[in-house]
This record gives structure tokens, sequence and C-alpha cells, in this order.
């Protein structure tokens, strides 16, 4: 399928948006179209809302100008103090974030579990701009009530303006499994009282920074769970020669500090996909043997994502 990417600090980070799941439809359940405001507020999340939350005011105006980085060198979209806001970026990130997988292992759905987007799916960028109302806002303060708020704002949102109607397959398929190596994982659990570089804020978890040093390109990420991390390596450079979906399989629940680099000083990309494929040291297998950490080959249940309908955002 097409991919969202973006340039950061000259290195092409792809991140895939896919985040199409039903809202409210449960394991083996018939296919379910997300058209009712009612189904918005069931979702995979730690706090189920207890009504169907949605945004009391919302603006999204078509961007044309080129895309700009913001504070730290990366694009920033998410929750606000007093709801959502997206800038110059596809509808699909927005998706990404009100959708989650429903089956363990993932963050956000990578672009294997996808079907039928539309052409202008990563091509159109959108300014968003929603706010909450008074009466949402003391939940708005809870930071796991707010996850959950915003998932069903947004899912709300995009049935409204997008006329969003999906369904969900779920199969067992072929995956690569995200294990941690026999040496232990060489990387700590984030210090909640540790102040972290400025860099994007992942709506599933985390923050993503790239990096630069005398050794190449590399990214951090910081709080980030290992669904997080796996999920974010399966959108990078067709998985960067693994050939499969990587699913976290470490067992390791805690939020953690990750820094890595790329083979070669480059970020993901031809070149390198085909050394990891060819050379089993190479490319993501030798980054991932850093962080104490590998890849096992084996089958899982992963959902498909099917898009049975969506239009262009209505306008204001």
């Amino acid at each position: 399928m097409r991919k969202i990417h973006y340039e950061v600090n000259g290195m092409i980070g792809k991140i895939l948006v896919v985040g199409l799941a039903c809202a409210g439809m449960a394991m083996g359940q018939a296919p379910v179209a997300a058209s009712e405001p009612a189904a918005a507020a069931t979702m995979t999340s730690p706090v189920t809302p207890s009504k169907a939350y949605s945004f009391d005011v919302v603006s999204i105006r078509q961007n044309v100008s080129p895309m700009q980085m913001q504070r730290g060198g990366m694009p920033q979209f998410g929750p606000t103090p007093d709801g959502y806001r997206m800038t110059n970026m596809s509808i699909g990130m927005v998706i990404l974030t009100a959708y989650v997988p429903q089956t363990p292992g993932s963050a956000f759905y990578s672009h294997d579990q996808v079907k039928g987007d539309p052409e202008w799916f990563d091509r159109e960028r959108y300014d968003i701009d929603a706010r909450i109302s008074d009466e949402d806002r003391a939940d708005w303060q809870k930071p796991e009530m707010q996850k959950a708020m915003l998932q069903a704002m947004l899912q709300a949102m995009l049935v409204e303006r997008c006329k969003l109607a999906v369904h969900r397959e779920v199969k067992e398929t072929s995956i690569s499994a995200l294990v941690v190596a026999k040496s232990g994982i060489k990387f700590k659990e984030t210090d909640p009282t540790a102040e972290h570089p400025d860099g994007m804020k992942l709506p599933w978890g985390g923050v993503l920074v790239p990096n630069q040093t005398k050794d190449g390109m590399g990214m951090s990420m910081y709080g980030t769970s290992m669904a997080s991390l796996a999920s974010l390596l399966s959108t990078m450079g067709g998985n960067m020669g693994a050939g499969r979906t990587i699913v976290d399989k470490t067992g390791l629940t805690g939020r953690y500090d990750v820094t890595f680099k790329f083979q070669g000083g480059e970020g993901p990309g031809q070149n390198q996909m085909a050394g990891a494929a060819s050379d089993p040291g190479g490319g993501i297998y030798a980054m991932l043997g850093d962080l104490g950490l590998k890849l096992e080959s084996t089958k899982a249940p992963m959902e498909t994502l099917v898009i049975d309908h969506i239009e262009r955002p209505s306008g204001n």
C-alpha cells in the first residue's frame, strides 16, 4: 500500500498510516461498519469511557503548503490541554491514533495489515483543531482517561466528517517475533523523573527523536513500550530486510529508553534492506543485536483491516 513519509534532518523516516480498525469490534465478531456514533466509544484501552465522547468543536482544513518541521525537528500531532491538534499532515495520522490493534504485540497497524486505502489518503494533508467541552475537561486531565477519550473522540470525528466504515479480519500468518536475546537487554527502563530531548510524541506511546553521531544516523525512543518499538520497526524500510510484520513477544511490560543506529550511517533504505536480506548479521538484525533483542520466525493471529468506505473530510 502507499506510504506516508517525511524527511527528518536529512533522513527519511517512513511512518505508514494504517490504523483503521473498526470501532467497537471484538475478536471473532462479524464485520461491522463504523457508522454509528455509539460504536465509537468502544476500543482497546486500559480505561473504557462511560459514554460516547465526541469533540465539542472541530475544524478541518486542507493544507497545500510544504510540510513544515516543528520544534525538535519532528512533526507534532496529538492531544493538547483542551483537545487535539494536527498541522499539515494526512488524515491517516488521525486514523493511526484513533484505532489501535486488538491483537497483542503491536501498538499500531503495519502496511501489510490494511487494504482499500484511497489514492488521496497519503497525498493530501490537513490541519485539524478539535476542542473538548467544558464538562469533559476534568476527565481529560487524567492521562489514562485522556487516551481512551481521545480515541473515542477521533473515531466519532472520522465517522461524522469522513463517513469512515471499515471491517477487520483476523487470520494466523507468518510474522517476525521480537524477543530477548540470550545476552539480555542492553537498554534501561524509563526514569519518569528524567528529562528527555524534544521529539515526536507518539500517541500510541513514547517519544521519537532522530539523532546523529560520528557513527551515523540513528533514533532514540523514550518511554516506549516494546509493542510500540515492534510496530515502528515494521514500518521502517519494508522491515529493513526482516520481510514480515514484527510483533512484540519479549514479555517486557514496562516503558524503556531505546537508542539504535542505522547500519552504514543511513536511514532505512533499499541498500540496507538488501544487505539485511542477504546477511542475517546486517541491517535490522545487527541493530537489534546491539539492543539485546532478536527476531524469530513464527506464526500468530494478525488483523487485516479493510477500508469499506472513506471520503475526504467534509468542510467546516
